[in-house]
């Protein structure tokens, strides 16, 4: 008997040792095979051997692949200037395309090429909120039930040389089976709520047994109340529940930082729209330009005709028909340079409004030009200083981003606090408990349990913390000083404001005297222009002079245009600086309306928790309420307005 029951176990030995070698066998060939060739030893002088392959330059096997744009136009050249269709757009539709349009908000220099993770899109604030780890809803989470289920089936066999061991049993065959079912809930107060379910079946070959197979059933139940760290709604809204020093993931925080997420969103959403005008005003200038050095190349072609008419008859000297030949190539070479630009610099009407366009996400060119019909402003804007200096330091979104990494500093502090104490925590538990020779039955256990014969509890205190509280007090110390840098920051970036908007008021001034200034200059060309061209039509001008008056009379005319886009350009930074950019063209941003009824449930469970009577402590405020974004009403008039007035004429 001995003998066939040790070769029964060698079979069991070899049957487990011929599964496990199966198993080994089917992980080393099956699955996916990243191998495409046997790697074969060689001999190599350096220590690391990497095969060549391994560094080829591949393309990415893409499950979507993004479509290409559309390129089948040819790009705009030089000698299709005459044939292009002009397409007229105002600026505010400019800039309702681009937002209605550009799903990544552009950056004039394409920095989506070479920093694309830099390059903000419309799915940022989606993405901070539904962050798994750091947005609200993740830190929410930390409060949902969670639901934890076990099942195990144990077998052994153990041979005793003690009887009292072995329960009376020299060689003890049991068989073993568990059911856990536990759920537990965290309030906000960081108070466990949790209920556990546990059967046990066991059965062995003891004599000592009353039932040859017994069966256990208890449902325990348990609350864990915190009294010193974690303890209380402040600290577990502001780190969660659980928490550790230095680790705050709680739903104010999270919340907070989707507010720093929305004020990013914010501020390239007015990045874009200040790049769309100011491109929109470089293209306006770029047309201007190109029609005065038009003109001017006209009034050369003119003035070379007629002495080269008269140089044919003998009537002028040749090299005069030279200098007017050349003037009029210099201002065809000019007006060249404003059609199509030179180089990469971005300068003429061609490289501009392939700027807008790319900022408004059209294609690079579809057979017309787009060409500005908004006027420029050209009237004297005066700005209120005190209400220009109060809605900036309202209305700016980078001091309101960094106001909210401020809170979110002060919040932090609060919770390392807490957390810095020792943990101590209430515990307070019942079990009930039924056995029988089965689970269900006669004498089940779970009719032994509904008669409440059995049943525990427990109450007590767990203490537990480091002497010295180190890693605690470092954590204090750590928020201290995270708070204090994140307020000088403020404290720097409202003085830097300050210095700012006082160069735009500055700026704003200097433009309108720029454009008072080259009106007059070119009036006072235009008077000196026209008389030497009478005198030198009769014979008694040198035509040099003439030609230098026109290049001068050209350069004017086209500084006028560039002042009273630099006008401009200074009113919009002024907008950008006071934090009134969005207001002016009425862009807000708003969340679009709830369709899961999350909101309509926040307000229907908030009643049980405050009410209008009730007096219970809460945290202060994280919030002021929504932003009210409020236009920049500037004061026009109160100048010359006869100069400007002449711009138009």
């Amino acid at each position: 008997m001995f003998m066939m029951h040790k070769a029964t176990r060698v079979s069991r030995l070899l049957g487990r040792f011929g599964l496990a070698g199966l198993m080994a066998t089917g992980l080393a060939t099956g699955g996916c095979q990243w191998q495409e060739k046997p790697i074969r030893m060689t001999t190599s002088s350096s220590p690391l051997a990497i095969r060549a392959s391994h560094l080829d330059v591949e393309y990415p096997d893409l499950q979507c692949e993004t479509p290409r744009p559309d390129a089948s136009v040819t790009p705009n050249t030089l000698r299709d200037f005459e044939s292009l269709k002009p397409q007229p757009i105002t600026l505010e539709d400019a800039i309702r395309m681009t937002l209605e349009r550009s799903p990544v908000l552009q950056k004039m220099g394409g920095q989506v090429v070479s920093l694309p993770a830099l390059s903000p899109t419309i799915y940022d604030p989606a993405l901070a909120a539904s962050d798994p780890n750091l947005g609200s809803e993740a830190a929410l989470s930390a409060f949902d039930a969670q639901f934890t289920h076990s099942m195990f089936l144990d077998s052994s066999e153990r041979r005793f040389n003690n009887l009292f061991f072995g329960a009376g049993a020299q060689l003890l065959n049991s068989k073993r089976g568990s059911v856990t079912t536990d759920i537990s809930k965290t309030t906000a107060a960081g108070t466990t709520f949790s209920i556990r379910n546990l059967i046990e079946y066991q059965k062995n070959n003891s004599p000592a047994n009353l039932f040859p197979g017994a069966w256990d059933n208890v449902t325990l139940a348990e609350v864990r109340q915190p009294l010193l760290a974690g303890a209380g709604t402040e600290v577990t809204r502001i780190a969660g529940p659980n928490a550790r020093i230095g680790n705050y993931n709680g739903v104010l925080v999270a919340r907070i930082r989707e507010d720093v997420a929305l004020a990013d969103f914010e501020i390239a959403v007015r990045d874009l729209v200040r790049d769309v005008e100011l491109t929109y005003w470089q293209l306006y200038f770029a047309y201007q330009d190109l029609d005065t050095k038009l003109n001017a190349q006209e009034a050369a072609r003119s003035t070379w005709e007629n002495r080269k008419a008269r140089a044919e008859g003998d009537i002028s000297r040749k090299e005069e028909e030279a200098q007017a030949r050349q003037q009029y190539y210099n201002f065809r070479a000019q007006v060249e340079n404003a059609i199509v630009g030179t180089g990469m610099s971005g300068t003429g009407l061609y490289n501009t409004e392939r700027q807008l366009r790319r900022l408004m996400d059209l294609p690079v060119s579809d057979g017309t030009l787009l060409r500005p019909t908004t006027a420029p402003s050209v009237a004297p804007i005066h700005f209120d200083w005190e209400a220009s200096h109060d809605l900036a330091m309202e209305n700016r979104t980078e001091l309101r981003r960094q106001r909210w990494i401020v809170r979110q500093r002060e919040l932090e502090l609060v919770a390392a606090k807490n957390l810095s104490q020792w943990r101590m925590d209430l515990v307070a538990n019942y079990a009930n408990r039924g056995f029988g020779d089965d689970w269900i039955g006669n004498q089940g256990a779970i009719k032994d349990q509904l008669s409440g014969d059995l049943d525990d509890w427990r109450m007590g205190l767990e203490v537990n913390g480091p002497f010295g509280r180190r890693a605690g007090h470092l954590g204090v110390k750590n928020a201290e000083l995270s708070l204090a840098r994140e307020r000088v920051r403020l404290d720097e970036q409202q003085k830097q404001l300050l210095n700012d908007l006082a160069n735009a008021y500055s700026e704003v001034d200097r433009a309108y005297a720029q454009i008072e200034s080259t009106v007059n200059a070119r009036i006072a060309i235009q008077e000196e222009l026209e008389p030497k061209r009478r005198r030198y039509e009769i014979g008694q001008e040198n035509i040099f002079f003439l030609l230098d008056v026109m290049q001068r009379a050209a350069a004017a005319e086209s500084a006028v245009h560039r002042a009273i886009v630099d006008y401009n350009t200074a009113l919009l930074n002024y907008s950008l600086v006071s934090g009134a950019l969005l207001s002016n063209y009425n862009i807000q941003l708003s969340e679009d309306p709830s369709t899961t009824g999350a909101v309509q449930a926040a307000a229907w469970s908030s009643q049980f928790y405050r009410s209008g009577e009730d007096r219970r402590p809460v945290s202060l405020p994280v919030s002021q309420g929504p932003v009210i974004q409020r236009p920049l009403l500037p004061q026009v008039g109160g100048g010359n307005d006869s100069a400007p007035g002449a711009v138009g004429g």
